[in-house]
């Protein structure tokens, strides 16, 4: 066997030995020395930014009055419905607070990326119904979790969102064109997954003033990243239909002031 010398002399290692010691005593320099980290989650869509929220509300304010007026012509009923303010909440936590059986209807709103979601509880469709045949509006109780809608309550549904989308349309008119397309129905919204239950959606609900127990709402339900793309035309394009007729007739006096100060 050959003889095997060491690497390293013992005074090497020793050397060694000691610088390292060194540097761990030493005091770190450089720049980023004490960086300041704030978690942040990447599945996580930011809700911050962005969505005029004020002028959903002037929206939906507007397609009430048109989807009252459009019941009262095709169902012969006056809802008496009034919008809540559009929140942004996440989709899961939305799904939490529904009770099924509801009419739940996925549609495409075009030129809007992705599906939306009208969600009409049984109240609403069994009081237009009453209406319909001469009662007086008298809604139901809680139904069976699996109980289905009959044609005749079926055909009600779909007048309801037919008057819904053309009262919608027209809502939407002063900011842009807006087509909807309805996709599929269901009973119980787990099955209409427009969105991960993390992402963001933004939920306008359309709330019975009536007296009676659980007076029903209809709901619409669009996911938070389909608005992006509308975004600054809701901050700068929307003015109400009572703005329009009044600066209308403003320019109209003006008008025909001037045409009498040159006669």
């Amino acid at each position: 066997m050959s003889d095997t010398k060491p690497l390293l002399t013992p005074e090497e290692i020793a050397a060694l030995h000691d610088s390292a010691v060194d540097a761990a005593d030493a005091k770190p320099a450089g720049y980023n020395v004490d960086p300041s980290v704030r978690k942040h989650d990447l599945a996580s869509e930011d809700s911050s930014l962005g969505v005029n929220v004020a002028a959903l509300d002037m929206i939906n304010e507007r397609f009430m009055r048109l989807f009252r007026l459009g019941m009262l012509e095709s169902l012969r009923v006056n809802p008496r419905m009034s919008p809540l303010r559009a929140q942004i909440i996440k989709f899961g936590d939305y799904l939490r607070d529904l009770n099924p059986p509801l009419s739940v209807n996925v549609v495409r709103m075009a030129p809007l990326r992705g599906y939306s979601m009208v969600v009409i509880e049984p109240t609403v469709v069994f009081s237009s119904l009453d209406s319909f045949f001469g009662g007086f509006g008298r809604g139901v109780g809680q139904l069976p979790p699996g109980r289905l809608f009959t044609p005749t309550e079926t055909r009600i549904i779909k007048i309801i969102l037919q008057v819904f989308f053309r009262s919608m349309q027209e809502a939407w008119g002063p900011v842009t064109s807006v087509e909807f397309e309805h996709v599929s129905s269901e009973i119980n919204p787990q099955f209409a997954q427009i969105a991960d239950e993390q992402e963001f959606v933004v939920l306008t609900r359309f709330e019975s003033d009536t007296a009676v127990k659980n007076g029903g709402f209809i709901d619409i339900v669009t996911p938070y990243v389909a608005l992006k793309p509308v975004r600054d035309l809701l901050r700068s394009r929307v003015q109400s239909g009572d703005g329009k007729g009044k600066m209308k007739k403003k320019k109209e006096i003006e008008e025909s002031k001037k045409t009498k100060e040159r006669k």
